[in-house]
């Protein structure tokens, strides 16, 4: 046979020999015949849109699937405005990224993407089915009962429990007495207390709603004593703050006592936009005590203490109680939000306690 007859003779560069060469080129060919595909579920919070694309080219670069540039802007755009969505609609709703092989791909994957929406009854609910009972704590907070406990005369004391949970504090205060009326949005928590109730036969009145819900209406002026326990690290603005107090305030009698907590920042410590939206999804709603005179001005409230919940607890729980659940700790010190290892983080839980003027 002669050069004419043999392809690729004449015209052909060198030949290749060297192991290395061989061996990337070997590997390029198996890349070509591999797939990946997935799912990244990331919490709708608008301010890390630029970490969340990070993650994602980064992710691609890894399965040797480059993004190219004009697929980076176009996920940008789509993402910011899913997570808006998302963030706006409820605090605990995600994006679902999803990818998968397509020869139709400009870089041979195929991505779409979506939002799901979870509201704070659904977010509990997954916890009823993925936890272990007790979900907040065998015991009541130590404050509320030596609160109560200053009361006189306790079955003339009715005690109003705005997100009563699992009547963590509701069952026991009704136990000594105190006719206690429960508001919970979550139906299975609201089902889990009227049952605990119902079996003993105590004074417990469940309230199933939202107390910002301008539907759930109460008796004015009826409590000596109401509770906003673990409430407050679930809004989203002073305006609903305002509005939360102003209700209450409504419904407690003159001398009554308000007792809430809520994640206040240190003096000197201006959360910017990326921590007051984290800290809403980790359910550690920030506040400045600026804010917080804010939302209290003008109405018939005098502050009677200001405490740390952590302190608080852990000095007068029980041993064996301390922490009330593993996550206690580093939940009400801020660290859910910042999980600093060396220094304390610039929030913390706080015991506010108020008189009804």
């Amino acid at each position: 046979m002669t050069s004419e007859n043999s392809p690729h003779q004449s015209d052909q560069k060198s030949v290749i020999a060297d192991p290395d060469m061989l061996h990337k080129s070997l590997i390029h060919s198996v890349n070509s015949r591999m797939a990946a595909k997935g799912e990244v579920v990331m919490p709708c919070i608008p301010s890390m849109l630029e970490h969340y694309m990070r993650w994602l080219e980064n992710l691609f670069l890894l399965l040797g699937r480059p993004m190219p540039v004009e697929v980076q802007e176009g996920l940008s755009k789509l993402l910011a405005q899913h997570l808006e969505d998302g963030f706006r609609a409820e605090r605990y709703s995600e994006v679902v990224f999803r990818y998968e092989p397509s020869e139709k791909s400009t870089f041979g994957v195929a991505c779409t993407i979506g939002t799901r929406v979870k509201s704070i009854a659904d977010e509990y609910s997954k916890w009823v089915e993925t936890r272990e009972p007790p979900l907040f704590g065998a015991n009541p907070d130590a404050k509320v009962m030596a609160i109560a406990s200053s009361l006189d005369e306790p079955e003339k004391s009715p005690i109003l429990d705005v997100g009563a949970g699992t009547g963590r504090n509701t069952i026991p205060l009704a136990r000594l007495g105190y006719p206690v009326d429960a508001l919970e949005v979550t139906p299975v928590f609201a089902s889990q207390i009227r049952e605990a109730a119902e079996a003993e036969k105590l004074p417990v009145t469940v309230i199933e709603g939202d107390v910002l819900d301008p539907e759930v209406a109460m008796q004015k002026d009826k409590y000596r004593l109401a509770l906003v326990v673990e409430v407050i690290s679930d809004l989203r603005s002073v305006e609903q703050l305002r509005t939360l107090l102003e209700k209450i305030c409504d419904l407690v009698s003159s001398g009554g006592l308000l007792l809430f907590n809520i994640f206040l920042a240190v003096d000197g410590y201006e959360p910017d936009v990326v921590a007051r939206e984290v800290s809403q999804v980790m359910i550690c709603s920030i506040f400045t005590q600026p804010e917080l005179s804010t939302a209290m001005d003008g109405l018939p409230l005098e502050l009677i203490s200001d405490e740390s919940v952590y302190e608080y607890e852990r000095d007068r729980l029980p041993a064996e109680a301390w922490p009330p659940v593993s996550w206690f700790a580093n939940w009400v010190t801020g660290r859910n939000v910042f999980p600093l290892e060396d220094g304390q983080p610039p929030i913390e839980l706080r015991w506010i306690l108020c008189r009804k003027l």
